[in-house]
Formats: C-alpha cells, structure tokens, sequence
C-alpha cells in the first residue's frame, strides 16, 4: 500500500515522530524484514477520536492503530523505531495533523512543511518524511516521558506535559517554537489538563501530592482560580463544550460538575460501586471523565470496571456500562456523540466502543497484551506466551494460522516471565514472579497440576531460569537475590514435587540447560562461571571460567551435547562457545553490540540463534561460528526460542510482542 496515499486518505497529513512506513500484510501490519508474523500488538496506551468520527485511534507500546468507529475493523499502523512509544497523542481541531508525543521531542510533519518543537526532556528521537518514509535526522534528548498532548481549539498551538513536573508547555504549531508556560502552584505534578472550547484557559488536575485543578488564563500565563473540594489525587479533566462547566474525576471516587467562570462546586456524582473491594459503601477511584458533545452527559471510567453515565441536567444516574474486567483508564466521546470508547487497564488491556443512546456494545478490540515469555509446543503446533503483571493471562496460539486459540486466566497473577513445555507437551510450566513459584498446568485444559515453591520468597529474590529434562521427569529452576547476589539451583521431580538442592551459595545462577542425554545440568552466573552439575549425585563436575565480563546471561546445549553456547551479560556483547567435555574456548561470536540475552541451537545443530538487547536476531554456523544473517527485529529483543521442526524462529521483546520468522529467508547479511 502507498504509504503516502494511506496517510491522505486515513488523516491527510500527519505531525510524527519516530514513526516509518505503513505496511498491510493480510492483517499483519508493518512488519520488519524478514518476519513472517507478529502476536500481541504492544502494550495499550492511550486512545481518541479522530474530528469527523470515523476513526479510532489507539496507541500501543509498537504504534499507533487505526479502526473504524462504527466496526472496530483494523484499518492500519502507524510505525516508528528504537523503541519510542508515543506515550500521548492528539488529533489537531481539522484532522489533518496527529500530534504524537513519543518523547518529549516532537516533530511536525505537514505534507513537505515540517516543524521540530524544542526538547523539554526525553530520549533519541527520530525524524521521518512523509512522502517517503526515509528518516531525516536524530535528536538525543534528556530523560523525561511526555505524558500528554492536547491541541489548542484554533489549532495554532499545542500544550504538553511530563510525568514527573508540574508545568504545562505551550508550543507554536507553524514554528515549533515556545510560547511559554504555565506553572501549577504548588508542588504537584499535572496529571491530566484540557482547554477551554474557546481556547482562552487551560484547567489541570494535580498528582499525588495536591488534590485540585487549577484554572489558568493561556494568554497571560496567570492562575486565576482553584477548585478546591477533592480529598484525594484528580486523575481527570474536562471542561462542557459551552465552558461553563468543568468535570474532575478523583481517587476519591466522585466526579464533581464545578462553575468553570467563578470555580464554585456545583455537585458531586459518586462512583458508587456495591462490592468494590467487598464494602459497598466506597466509592471506585474514578481514571477518566469526558463530557458528551452536546454538554448533557458526563460520562466516567472507575478502578470498578464500570462505565457510569450521568444526566447533567438533573443530575442523575443514566446509565452502567459493564463489559471491562480491569480498571477503566480512559472515556472518550466520539465528536458526533454516538459512539463512546473505553479503554481497559491492568487484567483487561482492551478497547471497547460503546452506542452512546443504548449502551449497547459495538465492538472489543483485543490483542493489546504484554508477553513476557513464549514457547512452542513440542509438536511445533501451538505457541505459547505469558503475560506481564497487567494481564497475567497463558495464552495459546495456531503456530500455522497465527490465530490466538485459547486465553488461560483462571490461574494467573503476576508475571509469568518463563514458560516451558514439558517434552511430551502435556504440561506446561510457568515462572511467577509475584510469588517466586513454578506452577505447573494441563496444556489442554488449564488445569493446575503442581506448584513449586521456593524458600526464598522474601522481596529481591527471583526464579531466573526453569529447565525440563529430556525424560519429563525433572524440572530444574535457578535464580537468586538481586540485592545480596546469593543463588540458587534446585531439581524438583515433577510428579511428587520433592526438591534436590544442587547448589545454595554466594553467586546468582541466571541461565540453565539441561544436556541432551540428561545427565548434567549447565548453569550460568553473574561471575561469569559455567558451572556443570551431575543431576543424580548433585556433585559439581566442571567450572568454566568464561571470557564474559557481564555474566552469563544465557546459555544452550548442542543437540549432540559437545558444546555449550554461552551470552554475555550486562556490558557484553558477545557469544561464546565451548567445548562441554574439556571446557575448552572454541570460538567467539562477535557482531552484537548490546547484552546478549538468549542464545539457542537449531535442532538440527547447525545454526545458533542469539537475541540481544541491541534489537538484533542473529544467526550463526555453529561449526565454524561464522556470521550468517542479521534481522532487526525488536528494540530491546530478550528471547529466541526455535521451533521444534527448525523452520520457525520466535522472539520476544520487551515491547510486548513476538515476532515469528522463518529460518531459510534470503538472510540480511552485514
């Protein structure tokens, strides 16, 4: 698809940053070269209407996606690079202009006409043409996220805020230049802002440690009043689209309606929800308010999961909007007032478009998960992925169709940071990091089978690696304390859960493999050590001292179990190999130029697979240690794992999402 075409006809124009190309693939969006698939569209963000309605706009940890309103049909991506989320963005007045604060460095793109607004704070940043989707230029900023972005109603200037400060930012949208700020009084960061439909004030609502909105004159820069009633933080603001009135949503669990032009409280809406941590008389934290176009509803998003409608008029309960199973974190109003969408937060992670008269649902976007792991099934049939802290959710996916079969949540919370099958691929065991167990369930069925527990469960110790033997039997877990670098590796028997201490010591075991025939165990440490253990007896059989400066971080058996592949850790950049008998250095792989996080052998023993956290997927001959392809593939890539027949590579961001690829490509070389 033209890229230029789209964009005129989806938005016309666009203001971007960091963003590439878009690309339609059979509904697979904007894929890098050489992937043949994606699972999980990133973690969700933020979400608006584009002016005329049409559009849903939804921005993800991988891009900005595109659906029709009425449908909720995927219409495209929006993509960038070096891993820069546009963690706010915003449709100017005419929709011809997308706003999108990647970090805190935006740049203006009009067609040809382009504009950069100064750094405030933040990353590297990159520019795009339009036209061509070729990259112009790179600007390093500072530290910073921008949290926010709202357009002025005349479109002329365009207001930004950071996460951690107390000022809002206002910019010249022709010449990219400042036109000043507005400092809120007192100690409190912005937490939300919006502008008045005339344009002439800006209402913000404070962060944790103030509990007001404060109104502010955009011309001459002045506080003008406070709205003072709330007893804990304002999460949200929104002013009537006359401007007489001002809507704040709050911790506290009510929503008050306030006289915008003297900043007298007018009523309060409680977000009564019977059952919210089981006391019935609490209110839900309300996440988000949004007024309906014609001024007589407002509209709220809680931690209940509900969706309230209230009559402004009145003013009284309309109506319950119940679907979400997460905190609701934003409500927005489409500009016809038809439809609403709302956005699902942790456990949920999906967008839902509602019928403003009927409450009817119209559509539920799914796919906006964070993986945390992956792994395939040992008939290379199912692919497997675990969710992070905000979904906590097993998921099974068609290795052939790409198709998500089954969702697993009965079981899940926290982190599920690895996965494996079990070799006949009846089981599948899972590393939850809120609680430092392996549990194990039916693959088919999600039924809990065991749980390992370890002894160390106190704050700063994590399980960082878990191993099946060849035969099914073992389960090996390794890990350790952050803070003290003590580790641990212990072998548990899967069916009666009786654990063997192999090792409890001074050094933190961050990888594990098992040896084809089973009979050892490799471990890799933060000292740089490769130890090799007997799983009978426990007795430590070989320590290599590795060449490593930044630990072991990964590490993998050939097929024939003769050598041992090894990543480098934090300040390393290579992969080594090793002779498993002899403990002898056979050769170094050199071209990664960030941590390399997993390294993997292909079945068939002729090629490794090494991820790194420069975004890179790299292929090696595992004989000579020749360089054999490149493909970058993520930003901060963590894990490669092959599937069991070889033609199929899986990798893992911390982006979110997997990438699937095909191991006999035309390679990318260097």
């Amino acid at each position: 698809m033209n890229f230029s075409l789209f964009l005129r006809g989806a938005i016309l124009t666009l203001f971007i940053c960091c963003f590439s190309a878009i690309a339609q693939e059979s509904k697979q969006f904007s894929l890098p070269d050489g992937a043949i698939a994606r699972l999980g569209k990133g973690t969700l963000g933020k979400i608006q209407f584009s002016p005329d309605s049409s559009r849903l706009a939804v921005s993800s940890s991988i891009g900005i996606w595109f659906y029709d309103s009425q449908t909720g049909t995927e219409l495209g991506r929006l993509t960038y690079t070096d891993g820069i989320s546009p963690f706010a963005f915003a449709y100017s007045p005419d929709g011809n202009t997308i706003a999108s604060a990647c970090t805190s460095q935006m740049i203006v793109v009009t067609g040809t006409r382009e504009a950069r607004l100064p750094s405030i704070s933040g990353y590297t940043i990159e520019m795009w043409d339009v036209e061509t989707g070729e990259k112009r230029t790179t600007v390093s900023t500072q530290t910073q996220k921008v949290a926010n972005v709202v357009y002025a109603p005349d479109g002329k200037t365009i207001a930004t805020a950071r996460r951690q400060d107390n000022t809002v930012y206002l910019w010249d949208t022709a010449t990219g230049k400042s036109k000043g700020t507005l400092e809120r009084v007192g100690s409190g960061s912005v937490q939300s802002f919006v502008y008045a439909p005339d344009g002439k004030t800006i209402a913000t609502a404070g962060g944790w440690t103030d509990n007001v909105v404060q109104v502010w004159d955009v011309q001459t820069g002045e506080h003008k009043t406070t709205l003072t009633g709330h007893i804990k933080q304002v999460n949200s603001v929104a002013y009537s689209p006359d401007g007489n009135m001002i809507a704040s949503g709050s911790r506290d669990g009510t929503v008050r309606l306030w006289d915008a032009p003297i900043g007298k409280q007018i009523t309060i809406l409680n977000h009564t929800s019977w059952g919210y941590f089981l006391f019935p008389w609490l209110n839900a934290p309300v996440h988000s308010v949004a007024y309906s176009p014609d001024g007589n509803a407002v509209a709220a998003g809680g931690m209940d999961s509900k969706v309230r409608l209230w009559d402004t008029q009145t003013p009284k309960l309309k109506a319950i909007l119940t679907g979400h199973t997460g905190p609701v974190k934003a409500v927005v109003y489409s500009p016809d007032g038809k439809t609403i969408a709302t956005a699902g937060g942790w456990k949920d992670n999906t967008v839902r478009l509602w019928d403003a008269v009927t409450g009817e649902t119209r559509a539920v976007l799914t796919g906006y998960i964070h993986i945390s792991s992956v792994a395939y099934s040992p008939d290379a049939r199912i692919i497997a992925t675990g969710g992070d802290y905000r979904s906590g959710a097993l998921q099974l996916w068609d290795a052939k169709t790409k198709k998500l079969k089954a969702t697993f949540t009965k079981h899940t919370k926290g982190d599920l940071s690895t996965i494996v099958y079990s070799p006949d691929g009846n089981t599948i065991a899972a590393v939850n990091l809120s609680d430092n167990t392996v549990r194990l369930w039916n693959a088919t069925t999600d039924e809990h089978k065991a749980t390992f527990k370890h002894i160390n469960t106190d704050s700063g110790y994590d399980i960082s690696s878990v191993a099946y033997s060849p035969d099914g039997n073992t389960i090996a877990t390794v890990g350790g304390h952050y803070k003290d670098h003590k580790g641990t590796v212990y072998l548990w028997h899967a069916q009666t859960r009786r654990r063997k201490i192999i090792y409890e010591g001074p050094d933190y075991i961050s990888s594990v493999a098992y040896s084809p025939d089973g009979r050892t165990i490799a471990t890799g440490s933060w000292n740089s050590k490769i130890q090799v253990w007997h799983t009978v007896t426990g007795e430590e059989l070989k320590t290599i001292p590795t060449k490593h400066i930044g630990g072991v971080e990964s590490l993998a058996y050939s097929p024939d179990g003769k050598t041992i592949a090894t990543g480098g850790g934090y300040r390393d950049d290579i992969a080594q190999l090793w002779d498993a008998a002899t403990g002898e250095h056979k050769t170094t792989l050199r071209g990664h130029t960030k941590t390399v996080s997993d390294v993997e052998y292909s079945p068939d023993g002729k090629t490794i697979a090494s991820g790194s956290t420069d975004g890179t997927l790299r292929l090696w001959d595992a004989i000579t240690g020749e360089h054999k392809a490149t493909f970058t593939a993520h930003t901060d890539l963590v894990s490669v794992v092959y599937s069991p027949d070889g033609q199929t590579i899986a990798t893992r961001s911390t982006d979110g999402t997997v990438l699937l690829w095909d191991t006999k490509p035309t390679f990318v070389e260097e």
